[in-house]
């Protein structure tokens, strides 16, 4: 017998036994997350990851205070429409004073709580500031909150079992003198695995476990400075 024929039975019997192997590892470390108590820790991790992995955003913010962030996206509505205004060459100031540059971004965006101002940032490929842009607290007061559900971009990289690892999300939506203009906030900052970290499945979820902590906290403190966030 032809002992080639059986190296791609040997691979897939290895590749199942790694699966299994690694499932059963997944689920011991998650086993050790209890979420409810890491969010008692949530002052600690909002601190941790401003001094490390989001130390950007302070740079970005230029000292003004950081009372609440996490990340963000634009939704495809939201891009359609500032590419029709730029295709159909109408100027709408207020939207010019905003930022006409949100197209589609797949870069990450964040949004940051500071006193009565939220601050929407978006960067380049190289992780780069591309985009700052205000508003203030007359155009927060008029703007309203909504569910959005999972992040949609994302749903084709994950599977049925990692869906809990999505991004929900909350659309609001501003009243930009007549115009409206929705932006995405997730629940959680968007992690991606280090590759120094892909074995580590322990690291992995902990760290899952802060960014979801400091991201979901988001929306409840900007519901408490603007009660007109507040969904029924």
């Amino acid at each position: 017998m032809n002992l080639l024929f059986l190296i791609p039975i040997v691979v897939i019997i290895a590749g199942v036994a790694f699966m299994i192997i690694m499932n059963n590892k997944h689920k011991a470390a998650k086993s050790e997350i209890d979420l409810d108590s890491e969010r008692t820790k949530y002052d600690r991790y909002k601190q941790e990851l401003l001094a490390q992995d989001f130390s950007k955003l302070k740079q970005w913010m230029e000292g003004k205070s950081i009372d609440a962030f996490t990340s963000a996206s634009v939704p495809q509505s939201t891009a359609n429409k500032v590419q029709d205004l730029v295709t159909d060459g109408i100027k709408n100031v207020a939207l010019s004073t905003i930022g006409v540059k949100l197209t589609r971004i797949e870069t990450d965006c964040f949004w940051v709580l500071s006193g009565n101002d939220l601050h929407f940032f978006s960067t380049n490929t190289v992780g780069e500031l591309n985009e700052h842009i205000v508003f203030d607290n007359f155009r927060v007061e008029k703007a309203s909150l909504q569910y959005g559900g999972l992040l949609k971009s994302q749903l084709g990289i994950y599977s049925k079992s990692s869906e809990e690892y999505l991004p929900k999300t909350y659309i609001i939506t501003f009243d930009i003198d007549g115009s409206s203009l929705s932006l995405e906030i997730h629940d959680r900052l968007n992690y991606g695995v280090d590759p120094e970290d892909m074995l580590n499945l322990k690291k992995q979820l902990e760290t899952r476990a802060k960014y979801q902590v400091v991201g979901e906290k988001f929306v409840k403190i900007s519901q408490d400075r603007f009660p007109n966030l507040k969904m029924s």
